[in-house]
């Protein structure tokens, strides 16, 4: 992994699928994969302990053309080992970012697949 890469047929078109992670253990085992696909401008696939991803957006505000950061995706582990992704969106007449979603996954929950992923879509102010 780690590479750029072109793509030439849209990757969003095909139905989503995950793909299992290998099964290495230790420390050296990524938490978090990236994979992101930019059009013409390239293909990126990761796997990394963290991520943080940004997506901007053209807009315009006072007469002026800007990137404003519409969407951040923040992944991490937290103290107690659990993983959690956050969505935060962002307005620009909002006074703060909005978290609108929330994964947590605890890598020692058990066999079974309903205790695997605790998502939560209730808004929460956010300041990142």
């Amino acid at each position: 992994m780690g590479c750029i890469k072109r793509v030439r047929a849209g990757p969003f078109m095909q139905r989503f699928r995950s793909l299992p992670l290998a099964s290495r253990k230790g420390p050296s085992q990524p938490r978090f994969e990236v994979r992101a696909h930019a059009g013409d401008a390239g293909h990126l696939e990761v796997a990394s302990d963290s991520a943080s991803v940004r997506i901007g957006q053209r807009i315009r505000r006072d007469g002026q053309e800007e990137m404003w950061d519409s969407l951040l995706i923040e992944c991490k582990e937290q103290e107690d080992g659990s993983l959690t992704v956050e969505v935060v969106v962002c307005h620009p007449d909002w006074e703060e970012p909005v978290r609108v979603a929330s994964m947590e996954s605890n890598l020692e929950a058990g066999p079974t697949k309903a205790g695997a992923l605790t998502i939560t879509l209730k808004p929460k102010g956010a300041s990142i």
